[in-house]
């Protein structure tokens, strides 16, 4: 995923990798966090984490696009892949200063509606359910092992045709609205926030969400 969505990135944007220093790797409890960071010239920033535990029997990669010079709802990609079950999830966040059109939304749909068939991913019910775009997709399939970058590749070709259309927008506002996300994860509680937050406590994982993941600090 990481290298599909950095080559298509680069192919439109001037694209620079931040150096991390200490934070790129990070091990605690038999599990190792590799972190990468990169800004995006007239878009934004892009994040990458990638997790190995359990003697890589268990796996996940995520990448979050997070847009602070145009209008664009967060983008967070994951794959995990745990004893031979893989799931994939595209989600997609409101964190917009203007409402998103209606060409975007049916852009976004009808890349979720190639993949109606796939087995859905179940949670429980989460407080960022309302924020979450209904064209967001979860799916749990051993397949996604082998389609997953097509799938990732569907979207991101949404996500950057909207990102031609879409409106400028003042940088400090927009990463306003992506820091009272973060915040709702630190109040609220979200998969990865709560993991970091148990390992390596709340100021290290502020640090590490603000600064390196979303980039609003």
């Amino acid at each position: 995923m990481k290298k599909t969505v950095l080559y298509e990135l680069k192919k439109r944007f001037w694209v620079r990798e931040r150096d991390l220093g200490a934070n790129r790797v990070l091990k605690k409890n038999g599990m190792t966090f590799t972190l990468s960071a990169y800004d995006i010239a007239n878009l934004g920033s892009m994040s990458v984490i990638e997790m190995s535990a359990m003697f890589g029997l268990m796996q996940m990669e995520s990448f979050i696009l997070t847009a602070s010079e145009k209008d664009l709802p967060l983008y967070n990609g994951d794959f995990i892949k745990a004893v031979g079950k893989c799931t994939l999830l595209e989600e997609f966040y409101d964190t917009m200063i203007t409402p998103l059109d209606e060409a975007s939304v049916n852009r976004y749909r009808e890349v979720k509606s190639r993949y109606a068939s796939l087995p859905p991913y179940k949670t429980e019910p989460r407080w960022y359910d309302d924020i979450r775009y209904d064209f967001t997709l979860g799916a749990t399939d051993r397949s996604l092992k082998k389609t997953k970058e097509d799938i990732t590749l569907d979207y991101l070709s949404a996500y950057l045709a909207n990102a031609e259309s879409a409106p400028a927008c003042d940088p400090a506002v927009k990463k306003a609205k992506t820091k009272a996300y973060v915040d709702g994860l630190f109040a609220n509680g979200g998969p990865a926030v709560d993991q970091f937050r148990k390992l390596f406590g709340e100021d290290k994982s502020r640090q590490i969400f603000e600064e390196i993941v979303f980039s609003c600090r």
